[in-house]
């Protein structure tokens, strides 16, 4: 970052945008239409279509997490309580399709998943965390929204998987990413001069244009992701959580973007993990490790088992433990995310307290 700016600001600031509406939050109301939209055209997936790639998790299933394997998706037992979540979430023309809509989700969400081979070898664990450090500090300072961090990391990850890059162009393919993410989830859209300002302009605009075409060529314009976003935030308004312990969670999940194993987890596992390990961490102070740690009408819309949960924890407890995510835990140490990161529960002594004891925690 340039002396001449601060590495961080909020968004009262003011830049430069390309304005194409008034600002405005999408999150899941993007996923609900793009459902729907995807319903009319006749594209939901059926058992007949091929299966979804290799996954190290569970097969996209949707049924009660009760150790066993679930039985066939059984939509009219969330109907009214994902109804009244989405009443919470102030979408209310789509209520009726409530239940469709989570079992989309569910049932695509394994094709957004990567393989621990999908990752070259040679961008390194170094590489990926001091690129992403850069990029979530581009991403605070321009003031956009959570979702546009997460599909631009896929789509970053989607590309260096299905074509080579030269490690000193990974910056301009960071860029490129957030700039075509931001085209998607924002109303406001930075300029690419802006973008080519954050790079210390090693790249000219030119070099984003042409960039931007590469990745949507290789990508065939397919831009879909079924964010763990979406699911946290149905997770944490079913079953009441406190904000802060949704802040928690969040912190816990963008520490698994900068690492090649959290790419192996699904969504909605990813979402139930960091929730959970977000409300042990938190239960840690009243020393209350194995009080409340289910919330009822939460769980029981996944169908996965207590080992997937259990081995997703550890890791992002691991991950929480190294450190070495400096702009993540700066961005969550804000006030207005409770500052979370410097919970004093989130000490070496009490993460590996979790690890261990997550072996022997009921879900």
């Amino acid at each position: 970052m340039d002396s001449k700016r601060e590495p961080f600001k909020t968004k009262d600031n003011n830049r430069i945008m390309c304005k194409t509406g008034d600002k405005k939050k999408k999150s899941l109301l993007t996923c609900v239409k793009g459902c729907i939209a995807h319903k009319a055209a006749g594209v939901l997936l059926n058992p007949s279509e091929k299966p979804a790639p290799e996954s190290t998790n569970s097969q996209c299933n949707v049924g009660i997490s009760n150790g066993v394997p679930p039985g066939p998706p059984s939509l009219s037992m969330w109907s009214e309580e994902l109804a009244r979540t989405m009443l919470a979430m102030n979408i209310l023309a789509e209520q009726e399709y409530a239940a469709e809509i989570f079992n989309y989700m569910m049932r695509t969400q394994c094709y957004h998943v990567f393989r621990s081979g999908d990752i070259p070898k040679s961008v390194t664990a170094e590489m990926r965390n001091v690129l992403l450090d850069w990029l979530v500090q581009v991403h605070e300072y321009l003031a956009l929204e959570e979702e546009t961090l997460y599909l631009a990391v896929y789509l970053m990850n989607s590309y260096i998987r299905s074509h080579k890059i030269h490690t000193s162009m990974l910056q301009l393919l960071a860029s490129t990413c957030l700039f075509i993410a931001c085209k998607v989830e924002e109303s406001l859209i930075p300029e690419p001069a802006e973008l080519c300002f954050m790079m210390e302009d090693a790249f000219s605009k030119k070099d984003l244009m042409r960039m931007e075409r590469k990745v949507l060529n290789r990508l065939k314009f397919d831009l879909r992701y079924t964010q763990p976003l979406y699911f946290l935030r149905l997770l944490s308004i079913t079953g009441k959580c406190p904000e802060k312990t949704l802040y928690l969670a969040m912190y816990f999940m963008e520490l698994t973007l900068r690492e090649a194993d959290g790419l192996t987890i699904e969504p909605a596992l990813l979402a139930c993990a960091a929730l959970r390990l977000a409300h042990m961490v938190l239960a840690l102070e009243c020393r209350s490790l194995n009080s409340d740690l289910k919330w009822p009408g939460v769980l029981h819309l996944y169908s996965y088992r207590d080992a997937e949960l259990i081995s997703s924890q550890q890791l992002m407890a691991q991950f929480a433990l190294r450190g070495e995510a400096k702009s993540t835990w700066q961005k969550y140490s804000r006030p207005q995310k409770h500052e979370v990161s410097t919970e004093p529960a989130l000490n070496a002594k009490n993460l590996i307290r979790c690890i261990s004891s997550l072996s022997v925690i009921p879900v």
